[in-house]
């Protein structure tokens, strides 16, 4: 029995008027690295394709997985990654200075993955995570977070409340675009907030995907693509005002929106929904424009590879994310394109990349066996893995830069 259903209604405003934009094909979970034992045994493939909502402005997947299937073996660290431990570090500031009063203070964070930002909290106020992921949820508690193993609602809210008090905080980073039950969130979210509290939520931006970003960025475990219209709609179901929001750097471009039980929108949100409108993310046919430059995107790549091959060049992935597998498998490049991937993280390495099965290796196989051309698929840190690759470069290796336009460097 297919482990993944069809949404047919809006999961925000309940619109079932929603228009197909942008199919990438049947792929297999983007997080799901395959074992070497495992190469040869079938694994399931999931439809994946986006579609808009004219009411709310919510771009999001046509079919939804599982999330056992995506999350309780989940191989993404934050810590990992060192720009966004830098990111987190600055975000455990902010929340410390604008809204911890006391020790006392409780701040909760759902998707906590290995604890990156409440570690950093920890010793200014009470901090809780909720995990889903086994794995992350034993990093998080070695390094001193206290983690509850579940997927956070209206039910785990109550059960934290009835344990723990009410949160003066409430985080959720690039974890928001993951969850279909959005209304049981934020019922959970209701629960749990003191009447004085905040939610602090990022998700990746909308605007970025179809601008700056690229494709590659649409996976079975980001259900939904937001902009600030559509969760300043989601917000006033449930009651909560947006008070505040921005646009950071990090993931290319990532909205950052502060909810309340009260107050009024500031300036920052009238701004950006004025942009947001003035550049068409209100509108189906800038959506539709931006699949018909993820077709093209996908022709250019592949006949780069086709001359490169012609000229026997050798190639290699450098970075493992999420991205990067759907970007391989929509483009159909396996084992034949690419020799491997390097990647930092250690529990991806030995791995198989899901769908294509190009083995996940160390970055020291460089010393050793050095390709002609690096197909940059963590492109969204091109310019500080750039710099951090001087010596390879040096050394007459070119980058291939794949999304949002092809470019070697």
């Amino acid at each position: 029995m297919a482990r993944y259903f069809q949404k047919k209604q809006c999961r925000i405003c309940g619109n079932t008027r929603l228009v197909s934009v942008l199919d990438l094909g049947r792929q297999s979970p983007a997080n799901n690295f395959l074992k070497k034992s495992e190469m040869n045994r079938k694994k399931p493939r999931f439809p994946l394709a986006v579609q808009f909502c004219e009411n709310c402005s919510l771009l999001s997947l046509c079919h939804v997985v599982d999330p056992e299937i995506l999350f309780v073996g989940y191989q993404y660290l934050t810590g990992a990654s060192a720009p966004l431990v830098a990111h987190f570090v600055e975000e455990a500031k902010m929340i410390a200075r604008k809204f911890i009063r006391d020790k006392s203070n409780l701040v909760v964070e759902f998707g906590s993955n290995d604890g990156t930002l409440l570690a950093e909290l920890k010793d200014y106020c009470r901090v809780l995570g909720v995990d889903p992921a086994r794995n992350v949820a034993a990093r998080a508690k070695k390094r001193g977070v206290p983690t509850i193993l579940a997927f956070f609602g209206e039910r785990t809210a109550k059960h934290i409340q009835a344990r723990h008090g009410h949160a003066r905080v409430i985080v959720a980073n690039n974890v928001f675009a993951h969850i279909d039950a959005l209304h049981d969130v934020m019922r959970g979210i209701r629960t749990l907030l003191r009447e004085d509290g905040v939610f602090i939520s990022e998700s990746h931006w909308v605007g970025n995907l179809i601008g700056e970003g690229g494709f590659d960025q649409i996976y079975h475990e980001h259900l939904s693509y937001y902009s600030l219209h559509a969760l300043r709609t989601l917000a006033g179901v449930h009651g909560l005002i947006i008070t505040d929001a921005e646009l950071l750097p990090i993931h290319g471009a990532s909205l950052r929106v502060t909810m309340r039980r009260a107050g009024t929108a500031g300036a920052s949100v009238r701004q950006l929904l004025l942009h947001e409108e003035k550049i068409g993310l209100t509108r189906l046919a800038t959506f539709e424009r931006f699949a018909k430059r993820a077709s093209a995107n996908k022709a250019e790549l592949r006949e780069l590879f086709r001359e490169l091959k012609r000229k026997q060049k050798t190639i290699a992935g450098y970075g493992a994310p999420a991205k990067g597998n759907t970007l391989l498998n929509y483009c159909g490049f396996g084992r034949r394109a690419l020799a491997f991937i390097t990647d930092t993280t250690p529990s991806k390495q030995g791995l198989l990349a899901p769908g294509t099965h190009i083995p996940i290796v160390p970055p020291a196989i460089l010393k050793t066996e050095l390709p002609d051309y690096l197909l940059l698929l963590a492109w969204n840190y091109a310019d500080a893995i750039l710099e951090k690759e001087k010596a390879l470069r040096a050394k007459g290796v070119k980058f291939i830069i794949p999304v949002p336009r092809v470019r070697i460097v």
